[in-house]
């Protein structure tokens, strides 16, 4: 981009970034036309400090006025909603700091201000396993449970085995291929998956995101990365958030459609 342009750019930009006043005068000339008296008491703003913002703004085409109504231009809506989806994305990584860089792959697709409201659960000194804590009490309340799996840990996948056999849970799984020689080599370990395979729930796919779940209407991101083959978890992200959801859940169908389902009989294959 041409230096002037970026100048340009940043100017229009710093109307809103130097001052909080100017994001809540514009979000109220969202809502339509009204007066400045209006504007200060909806933005918390002195009368002043509105006037000069509404003449900054008509200055440069962002706002019009007509007698004592102020309101917005076309080009001054748009203005107010690019900054306020920018200022959305900068909240979603500021929550997420650090772990933005153990987001599972394919979650970098999705929009960083679909984040911002997500709970992270993080190992702590007094219980560091509390992301798998976590985990299991979304599990246990959960009637539907679809996920895209690496490798499977044995102790959710044993409370999710009890809760299938029991009645309580259902779902599908897309299994990363490669982990079939573990289970081969553990036949303790793949009891539950040789259920899972009879009962055509499970689906293998030669290679599988990294700890990407759904259960019911929550998604669950692992936080981690593998270390010389271990995988280091640095928590678990859960998310309510409709964009979030409808993400997962075509990233889960994608793969599901592109995978073969598990049988019995691969579990004993060599």
């Amino acid at each position: 981009m041409p230096t002037d342009a970026v100048d340009s750019a940043l100017d229009s930009a710093q109307v809103f970034a130097n001052s909080a006043n100017v994001v809540r005068v514009f979000e109220a000339l969202d809502d339509g036309s009204t007066t400045s008296r209006d504007l200060a008491d909806r933005s918390g703003a002195a009368r002043s400090t509105v006037g000069r913002i509404l003449d900054r703004g008509e200055s440069r085409g962002w706002i019009h006025s007509e007698g004592s109504q102020y309101e917005l231009t076309y080009l001054g809506r748009v203005m107010i909603e690019e900054f306020r989806d920018y200022l959305r994305t900068v909240e979603g990584v500021q929550h997420l700091g650090e772990d933005v860089q153990y987001l599972p792959e394919p979650a970098h697709d999705l929009e960083y201000s679909h984040l911002r409201d997500a709970t992270i659960t993080k190992p702590r000194a007094e219980n560091p396993t509390a992301p798998f804590d976590r985990m299991i009490e979304l599990f246990r309340a959960a009637d539907y449970h679809r996920a895209l799996i690496k490798t499977g840990i044995p102790r959710s996948t044993r409370v999710g085995w009890e809760l299938w056999s029991q009645g309580q849970l259902e779902g599908e799984i897309v299994l990363e291929a490669s982990f079939l020689e573990t289970l081969r080599d553990d036949p303790e370990r793949a009891e539950p998956w040789v259920d899972a395979a009879r009962a055509g729930t499970v689906w293998i796919h030669e290679d599988v995101p990294e700890g990407i779940q759904i259960l019911d209407e929550v998604v669950l991101l692992w936080l981690g990365e593998r270390r010389e083959d271990e995988l280091y978890v640095a928590g678990v992200l859960e998310s309510e958030n409709p964009a979030v959801l409808s993400w997962a859940e075509s990233l889960f169908e994608d793969y599901r459609g592109e995978a073969e389902k598990l049988t019995p009989e691969m579990l004993h294959e060599r």
